[in-house]
């Protein structure tokens, strides 16, 4: 390849992630191997080895994707929400319905890929993280307690996951589901005005 026409490595190594995630899509997590979305990015197996430590880290990198691309679909959801002047009940149906929803479609990929993940020898802690910007929307707009929301978000997380699971196992519709969410954690917001940005 001229040199004049390299892709950066930053560059190359964002394709191959999704690449990988692509490939999870498809075909599951456990199909994704560092091989795999070398040639699915017609690079060769040495420069992929060399632009990822592990497949771990492959792997780690592809949740991230995932992750950063629903924090995207939700602070488009809220923002919407927000802008049309929802109230805190109306804001936690739009995260509840815009969370299950992206999980059934576009986030499924996250639970193939978070499960090979966790089937390598290499997996690092992995900790539920919280972007500080979702943190304070949900102080302000939701009146979630300050220092309270990781624990809460986490919470929300599980038991919108858990049914998740029961929609795709035909135990529940997907709107009785959003409605439970909202019933489980309404009581935590708080009944003070939210704040105006």
């Amino acid at each position: 390849m001229d040199r004049a026409t390299r892709v950066p490595a930053t560059q190359r190594r964002e394709m191959l992630v999704t690449a990988g995630v692509e490939i999870a899509r498809a075909e599951g997590g456990r199909a994704v191997t560092l091989a795999r979305v070398a040639e699915a990015c017609g690079v060769s197996k040495p420069i992929a080895y060399r632009l990822f430590d592990s497949l771990a880290d492959l792997l780690t990198q592809m949740e991230r994707q995932v992750v950063a691309g629903y924090e995207t679909v939700v602070d488009a959801a809220l923002d919407d929400a927000l802008r049309s002047g929802a109230s805190r009940a109306e804001l936690l149906e739009v995260l509840a319905l815009t969370y299950v929803s992206h999980s059934l479609g576009a986030g499924a990929v996250y639970d193939t890929v978070s499960s090979a993940r966790a089937a390598t020898e290499e997996v690092e802690e992995h900790f539920f993280e919280v972007p500080e910007s979702f943190a304070r929307f949900c102080r302000d707009n939701l009146g979630l307690p300050a220092g309270d929301e990781t624990a809460v978000l986490a919470m929300f997380q599980g038991a919108a996951d858990n049914l998740v699971l029961a929609i795709q196992a035909g135990a529940v519709e997907q709107a009785a589901a959003v409605d439970h969410l909202v019933a489980l954690f309404a009581p935590l917001m708080s009944t003070a005005p939210r704040r105006r940005s």
